[in-house]
């Protein structure tokens, strides 16, 4: 399973250990259970970790967290030159009456709570993040480090607490893209052929179609239209590869109206004519 690390809202984690590190001949991670959690950014190379029996392979501008007591360990050697900050802590675990803190109480690098509700929150830590483009994570640990170096362990203790929130509102902003992603692939999906208009998109997720188009891109690589067109591609080929269904009406029933358009489109997309993809796939239609 994945290890996840939960921080109470009411707990200051502890900072035991904060450096720089970097190798300069083969390493492999130490085989350890350890009665501390562990933060790591790596800042450029490559390293597996395994942590019960689940490989990672971090890469640059990625933060992992280790969850103290669980076995961990590594097979292959980190990438000569791999350096990373890290950092050793401790943090008490949430009760069993605590509830994750929900996605609108976020505020900058603030929580804004009550007084009579900072008793009913954690946060979550992915196990797993990218940040090559959130520099204030980056200097949070510069800055944990620093502090930790001159015995500012306060210090460095609020600066890996405005860590653990950043983490957790990304990881949350992530799941809801993703989630908004999966609505309008599920949409496209069912609609591909007959098509859909900007506006029933907006009613399918929520969002406006500016902001549901950047989102969709964001998480998949292709604009709504250029999935639609995938999908569109996908079926053709399949018609061509099991039916001896004309090119005009694979066109048609692929919700290409104009056939030499479609032909075109394919053509760009998969290298050759239908007519020629179906004679090198389907030989004898």
């Amino acid at each position: 399973m994945e290890h996840l690390l939960k921080i109470p809202c009411t707990a200051m984690p502890f900072v035991s250990e904060a450096d720089y590190s970097v190798t300069l001949a083969p390493m492999i991670h130490a085989d350890r259970t350890a009665p501390f959690h562990v933060a790591i950014y790596l800042l450029q190379g490559s390293m597996e970790i395994i942590e019960d029996g689940i490989p990672y392979r971090i890469m640059p501008d990625q933060i992992f967290f280790l969850k103290s007591g669980i076995h961990h360990w590594g097979n292959r050697s980190f990438e000569i030159g791999s350096s990373w900050y890290y950092a050793h802590f401790y943090c008490d675990a949430p009760s069993s009456c605590m509830e994750e803190l929900p996605r609108g109480i976020y505020y900058d690098e603030r929580v804004s709570l009550k007084p009579s509700e900072k008793d009913r929150y954690f946060i979550t830590l992915p196990k797993l993040i990218n940040c090559e483009e959130k520099t204030q994570i980056k200097r949070n640990f510069e800055k944990m480090i620093e502090a930790h170096i001159h015995g500012n362990i306060p210090q460095a203790s609020i600066r890996l607490w405005q860590i653990f929130l950043e983490c957790a509102q990304n990881a949350q902003d992530d799941k809801v893209s993703n989630g908004y992603a999966e609505q309008i692939q599920n949409y496209v999906r069912q609609h591909y052929i007959d098509g859909f208009t900007s506006a029933q998109i907006q009613e399918a997720c929520g969002l406006s179609y500016k902001y549901a188009g950047t989102l969709f891109k964001e998480v998949t690589g292709q604009t709504i239209k250029e999935y639609q067109c995938t999908l569109r591609l996908r079926k053709a080929e399949q018609l061509l590869k099991e039916t001896n269904k004309s090119i005009t009406e694979i066109a048609q029933l692929t919700g290409f109206s104009d056939v030499f358009y479609f032909s075109k489109i394919f053509h760009r997309k998969k290298g050759c004519p239908p007519g020629e993809y179906r004679k090198t796939y389907i030989p004898g239609i």
